[in-house]
């Protein structure tokens, strides 16, 4: 299970935002939103570089399965044109920009290293 999107402070997502949107951008961002949800809270999450901490999305954790990202990855994607990594990219285009059903065993294995990702 891969990571991707977890940031920790403005400096983390400033290195990888773009003044340019990407052409693969929108097809990313339905495809983070698909992601089936593991970890949800009430907490509000705020934009890490938005000086009057604009609340941009309720904390959770999605997953396709294979990599494993905050809620939050889709607004910076879609507000800051993140650039992503192209593993992700490429894994998001090899299932057409369409998040599967997740199998059991993927669910089980989530859940058992869920500590990894909270």
């Amino acid at each position: 299970m891969r990571r991707v999107g977890f940031y920790g402070s403005a400096e983390e997502v400033s290195t990888v935002a773009t003044s340019v949107e990407h052409s693969w951008e929108e097809l990313a961002a339905r495809y983070l939103e698909q992601g089936e949800v593991i970890v949800a809270a009430s907490q509000w999450v705020d934009d890490l570089l938005e000086g009057n901490a604009k609340r941009i999305c309720q904390y959770s954790i999605r997953t396709d399965g294979a990599w494993v990202w905050p809620s939050s990855l889709v607004y910076y994607v879609r507000q800051y044109h993140l650039k992503l990594p192209i593993e992700f990219l490429n894994h998001m285009a090899e299932n057409d920009w369409v998040v599967g059903e997740l199998e059991e065993a993927a669910v089980d294995e989530i859940y058992e290293r869920l500590d990894e990702f909270t």
